[in-house]
């Protein structure tokens, strides 16, 4: 997938019981979506997009499409970060950080646990 195109509330209803699931006929994605769930038209309908977009693939078993996602749940959270910086916090990571730690969102013992983290990454990467 190389362009991102976010998902609308609805499409990422759909790839959230499909990540679940990992792959499923129509059926077994309308039993998984929670209540209330939408007429098995709209959840195919969003699945025909969701193809469209590039993050669902399916192959015809029978008569029925076999769908399964084409990029991880972990992928799409990094992309959609990713465009959340550079729409809201002028491409800079430490200022999106920097709003948690103003909004009481993060600990110290958060901060220390990801400087850690960073520190550990960095000296295995040398």
């Amino acid at each position: 997938m190389s362009s991102y195109k976010p998902l609308t509330k609805a499409e990422e209803q759909v790839m959230q019981v499909l990540w679940r699931l990992g792959k499923g006929f129509l059926k077994d994605i309308i039993d998984e979506t929670p209540d209330p769930k939408p007429h098995s038209n709209t959840i195919a309908t969003l699945l025909r997009i969701l193809v469209e977009k590039g993050y669902v693939q399916y192959e015809v078993l029978g008569r029925n499409n076999y769908y399964q996602p084409r990029i991880t749940k972990a992928e799409y959270g990094r992309k959609s970060v990713n465009q959340l910086v550079k729409g809201y916090f002028e491409g800079s990571p430490a200022k999106l950080v920097s709003q948690f730690v103003n909004d009481n969102k993060l600990s110290l013992e958060d901060l220390e646990a990801l400087l850690q983290q960073i520190r550990s990454s960095r000296n295995n990467s040398l």
